[in-house]
């Protein structure tokens, strides 16, 4: 059995958390200070309540009680809608697995050298999109050289995270 008020005591602790503390850190890291994140915080601690809509629904038979059921904000740095959005696209790539291939996960880090020119860069997005489709490239050439068999082709996918655990800028 769900405990959902244990878990609503976690999500209103754990947006107690950003309510008390995200202006120091935004002072502390400035490149958060943008509108991007301040809407995704935003959505975020408004998670849930009438801010993000709400649907009232009763009873069909007897028109008896009315529940009010807040929407969800759907945004990736809500822990709640965030772990569904990721629980969904990992359903999405399992179902498109083939049974008895071994998969490995292979993790790519933009050497530190390069970070400053990736974080300025006014065309973040294709630069990204270059790098993964070059450590593809990269992978598919260290795998032929291994097997000697340069018609070996692989399969990948790829994701971008641009933060470390710590909030630091670190593409991988």
């Amino acid at each position: 059995m769900v405990n959902y008020k244990g878990i609503k005591n976690k999500l209103k602790r754990f947006k107690a958390i950003f309510t008390d503390h995200w202006s120091a850190f935004v002072a502390q890291h400035a490149r958060y200070n943008t509108p991007y994140y301040q809407r995704e915080i935003n959505k975020m601690l408004n998670c849930g309540s009438e801010a993000t809509g709400f649907a009232i629904f009763q009873c069909l038979s007897c028109g008896q009680g009315q529940h009010k059921v807040h929407f969800s904000c759907k945004g990736k740095a809500c822990p709640q809608c965030g772990k569904r959005y990721a629980r969904e696209s990992m359903t999405k790539i399992a179902a498109r697995l083939f049974p008895g291939v071994s998969y490995r996960q292979v993790v790519l880090t933009l050497p530190a050298q390069l970070r400053t020119k990736f974080y300025n860069h006014p065309s973040q997005g294709h630069l990204y999109s270059k790098f993964m489709m070059l450590a593809q490239q990269c992978l598919e050439e260290l795998i032929q050289v291994k097997f000697r068999c340069k018609s070996l082709k692989i399969a990948t996918i790829v994701f971008i995270h641009t933060n470390g655990r710590k909030g630091n800028y670190n593409p991988h």
